[in-house]
């Protein structure tokens, strides 16, 4: 009984059945969707791997800086947040605050965010990242827009390459650290168009591997129905067809 952290924690968030989707952002994002069937892209721009649920397989898309795209903002221009941490703040939740301030947009700005070469679904190591669009008139908050917006377009980018494949998502489970943020959860739905869920246990790989241990024991003979009857969800992010519509300009750009 045992799993890869990624494919255990989509089972700690409720990855087992068609339709459902993982999206995991710490240092980077990790996007696995349920399979009954493995699917292996001619094109190899994601993976297949076997899941936590025996018998069945994930998509999987691997982004490489998302976190810590955020994480390089907050130490190189955000001095003023880190400070905060003497007074018992999370930089970050000031970061996605001054973000929310932004327009949709982030007044013109873009960001790819490929700091240490691009992911999923191009595989380019000499892939680096670019802030379009910067002029005087922008601010700090705009640039964290960016940075929020531009993790967003590309997990959509690999979402899309899963249709290609003949999955199509009913939503997407968020978790990690990323998912603390509500601003951020909003921006994902609107980007996609698709709702967004945070389940109450942030930590889905250690609940995933929780169950895996419990069935291993003898506790559960069902994982798949464990994993239903534990993920309980924290809250939804519904998307916003204006906001999605402008979104989706911007994409194709």
């Amino acid at each position: 009984s045992g799993a890869g952290d990624q494919q255990s924690a989509a089972l700690g968030v409720g990855v087992v059945s068609p339709g459902k989707i993982k999206c995991t952002t710490g240092t980077g994002s990790f996007i696995l969707a349920y399979l009954e069937k493995p699917k292996f892209d001619p094109e190899k721009r994601v993976l297949c791997s076997c899941h936590a649920v025996p018998g069945t397989w994930v998509q999987e898309a691997s982004i490489f800086t998302s976190g810590a795209a955020l994480r390089w903002f907050r130490d190189q221009i955000g001095q003023v947040e880190c400070m905060a941490v003497e007074e018992g703040q999370d930089p970050y939740d000031i970061i996605t605050a001054e973000a929310e301030k932004s327009p949709i947009g982030a007044n013109g700005l873009l960001l790819i965010p490929h700091l240490i070469g691009a992911g999923a679904p191009h595989w380019n190591p000499y892939a680096r990242g670019l802030l379009f669009g910067l002029s005087l008139g922008h601010e700090r908050k705009d640039i964290y827009r960016a940075v929020l917006e531009g993790v967003a377009y590309e997990v959509k980018k690999n979402i899309e390459v899963f249709k290609t494949l003949e999955i199509e998502p009913k939503e997407l489970l968020l978790t990690g650290g990323g998912s603390r943020s509500d601003f951020w959860n909003q921006v994902y739905a609107d980007v996609l168009g698709i709702t967004c869920v945070r389940n109450i246990i942030e930590e889905a790989t250690s609940l995933g591997a929780a169950i895996l241990a419990a069935a291993g024991a003898g506790l559960f003979t069902d994982i798949a129905k464990a994993a239903e009857n534990l993920c309980k969800v924290d809250k939804k992010w519904a998307p916003r067809e204006d906001r999605h519509a402008y979104y989706d300009k911007i994409y194709q750009f």
